[in-house]
C-alpha cells in the first residue's frame, strides 16, 4: 500500500475524513490561529484520537502508528524529521508539536492534517475502514455534525 499525502485517491476514504480532520483542528485552534495555537490544537486532537485508539490497539500500537505516520509525512514536510531532546514518555506527536510551532500556521495545519490522514490510512489497512471511521467519530464527535452517534462501534 502506498500512502501519499498530496493525492487523496492513493488511500481509499481519504476524501471522507480529511474535512472532519480539518474541522477538528480548526475548532480546537480557532480561526486565524498562529502556529503555536495550531500545534496545541493538533496535540489535543491527537490526544482524543489516541485515547480512543488505545482501547483497541494499546498504547504501544498507538505509538507505533503515530511514529510511522510521522515518518511517512516527512516526505512532504521534511522539517518533521528534526530531532528534539524530549522525555521519551512525551511520545512522538509531542515532538512533532514542537516542530509545528516553528512553522507558518497554514503549513502547521497542513502537516498536522496530513499526519492524521496518514494515521487513518494505516489504521484502516489494519482494522478496516468502517471501524476506523467509527473511532474517528468517537474521538471527534463535533467534527461529524451530520452523523449519528449510533454508527459509532460499541466497545
Amino acid at each position: 500500500m502506498t500512502i501519499r499525502h498530496g493525492a487523496a485517491s492513493a488511500v481509499p476514504g481519504n476524501g471522507d475524513l480529511r474535512p472532519a480532520i480539518r474541522l477538528a483542528l480548526t475548532r480546537e485552534a480557532g480561526t486565524g490561529a498562529d502556529a503555536k495555537a495550531v500545534a496545541t490544537a493538533a496535540q489535543r486532537v491527537y490526544d482524543a484520537l489516541a485515547s480512543e485508539l488505545a482501547v483497541l490497539i494499546g498504547d504501544g500500537g498507538v505509538r507505533a502508528l503515530t511514529t510511522r505516520s510521522l515518518h511517512l509525512v516527512q516526505r512532504e514536510f521534511p522539517w518533521l524529521a528534526e530531532r528534539q531532546e524530549l522525555d521519551p514518555a512525551d511520545g512522538p506527536f509531542a515532538q512533532a508539536g514542537l516542530r509545528l510551532e516553528r512553522q507558518d500556521a497554514a503549513v502547521a495545519m497542513e502537516a498536522a492534517a496530513a499526519t492524521m490522514v496518514t494515521l487513518r490510512a494505516l489504521l484502516a489497512a489494519l482494522i478496516g475502514e468502517p471501524l476506523t471511521i467509527g473511532i474517528f467519530r468517537a474521538a471527534w464527535p463535533s467534527a461529524f455534525p451530520n452523523e449519528t452517534r449510533q454508527e459509532t462501534p460499541e466497545r
